[in-house]
């Protein structure tokens, strides 16, 4: 199961490094009189705190899922699960410059071991539907 969603994560790496040029080039288009320097740092910052941790959220649906739905999916999620976790570790103290680092790290690490450990179950809906004799549309 681990070596399965491994081998994926490593073919998918190459789109993530695809997704970060292009949030380079739409950032650079948008702010065209700013440096690249600027733009690559902006683009890192954003990257790291919403788009990573909603690859991450959202790799439990892969099989059901493309990569680009899932990314823009996962952005959504994590925006707003950053905003909300962020808010209720400031009320128990965490300060906001620890967050940024402290905070998509956990959502990812936290993911990626959910997700190892609870892989989908797609095989499993297609056996119950074959016990009963329905294929997935008659459902």
């Amino acid at each position: 199961m681990h070596s399965k969603l491994i081998d994926e994560l490593k073919n998918e790496l190459k789109l993530l490094a695809a997704a970060f040029v292009a949030v380079i080039i739409i950032l650079k288009i948008a702010y065209y009189k700013e440096s690249l320097l600027v733009v690559v740092r902006t683009a890192a910052a954003l990257f790291w705190l919403f788009m990573l941790p909603g690859y991450a959220m959202m790799l439990y649906w892969r099989e059901k899922l493309g990569f680009v739905e899932r990314i823009i999916a996962g952005t959504a999620a994590a925006m707003a699960a950053s905003g909300i976790a962020g808010y209720y570790l400031g009320l128990i103290g965490l300060k906001l410059q620890n967050q940024t680092l402290i905070l998509p790290a956990a959502i990812v690490i936290v993911s990626f071991a959910l997700a190892a450990k609870f892989p989908a179950r797609e095989g499993r809906q297609q056996n119950l539907f074959a016990e009963k004799g329905l294929s997935k549309t008659q459902q």
